[in-house]
């Protein structure tokens, strides 16, 4: 049996885990490693977890994958300047996993790994043609075509998160403003609603004992705050109108969302879908579906895993 070491680097949380070939998971481990803490101890903390890991799994690794936020040198497996990570640039994360682990380590985009998860194991197996996006910290996205990956001349492409979706919008970690992940990742609805709060009193997020999350705001609108609704309404249809826009370039079979956002499940899709069908092409918006990534909030980890077993295996 191969064992394959899964890492998906978050600038939130991070997961560490063991695979066989098949894609059945033999042991995971999730940890925080919130940007606050800095590259140093989030990296050791994250070769700690694939230690606990790799133990669990009984040892014996035949390959390693890393997702990661991107953009990065997927030939050389270092990082340029990552709009989600702060201060990860120049980091060769291919020679410190091998090194760690004596194993051959692969690195992708975390996205386009997750989209490559998903045509293995998960949504897309049965697709030729579709875009996996992520909602979380930041926005990500894969792209499938042909049952193969796309990366682009560089290996950066699917950066979905910098469309430009309103041109004087937010300032991104990018550098840009406007940009789609400035208007509904998890971190810009979270800002929003805590940008709001002093106009909106009678909010129930005003009553919160922690830190405002999209998870909490999505909680809120579900219960009919107000507040919390316009926040969320407003989220939703600046990601369905950056969803019209890939539909249109792109005119894929699949829209696979997943992330720690999409966990609102009806919350998001329904009105994503909804503004798709009015914005995008009518022939193209009638051609596609929008749905869950089948491996969850997993979809990152399982798609180091994959690309891990495509680049060893080929």
């Amino acid at each position: 049996m191969m064992k394959i070491l899964g890492i998906d680097i978050g600038g939130t949380k991070s997961i560490a885990g063991v695979a066989d070939q098949h894609g059945t998971l033999i042991a995971h481990n999730r940890i925080l490693t919130p940007n606050a803490h800095g590259p140093t101890i989030n990296l050791q903390n994250i070769l700690l977890a694939a230690d606990e890991v790799v133990q669990q799994a009984g040892g014996g690794i035949s390959a390693i994958g890393i997702g990661c936020g991107g953009p990065l040198d997927r030939k050389t497996g270092t990082l340029h300047k990552v709009a989600n990570l702060p201060g990860w640039e120049g980091l060769c994360l291919t020679q410190i996993f091998s090194e760690r682990f004596q194993a051959p380590a692969y690195l992708d985009n975390d996205a386009t790994a997750a989209a490559i998860g998903e045509a293995r194991f998960g949504a897309g197996a049965e697709v030729d043609d579709f875009v996996y996006l992520t909602v979380s910290t930041g926005i990500g996205g894969g792209i499938i075509i042909g049952g193969e990956p796309y990366r682009g001349f560089g290996d950066n492409a699917g950066e979905i998160g910098h469309i430009t979706i309103i041109p004087e919008g937010p300032a991104c970690n990018c550098g840009d403003r406007g940009c789609l992940e400035t208007l509904c990742s998890g971190t810009a609805i979270a800002r929003i609603a805590a940008g709001g709060l002093s106009d909106n009193p009678q909010s129930m997020l005003n009553n919160l004992d922690t830190p405002i999350t999209a998870e909490s705001v999505a909680k809120a609108a579900s219960r009919g705050d107000g507040f919390a609704v316009k926040v969320w309404s407003d989220a939703m249809y600046h990601l369905g109108l950056g969803v019209a826009n890939v539909v249109n370039v792109l005119n894929p079979r699949l829209v696979i969302i997943g992330g720690g956002v999409a966990k609102a499940g009806d919350m998001l899709f329904e009105p994503v879908t909804r503004t798709v069908q009015k914005r995008a092409m009518k022939a193209l918006a009638d051609d596609v579906k929008i749905i869950p990534a089948a491996n969850g909030d997993l979809a990152g980890l399982m798609g180091a895993i994959a690309v891990a077993l495509s680049d060893y295996l080929s």
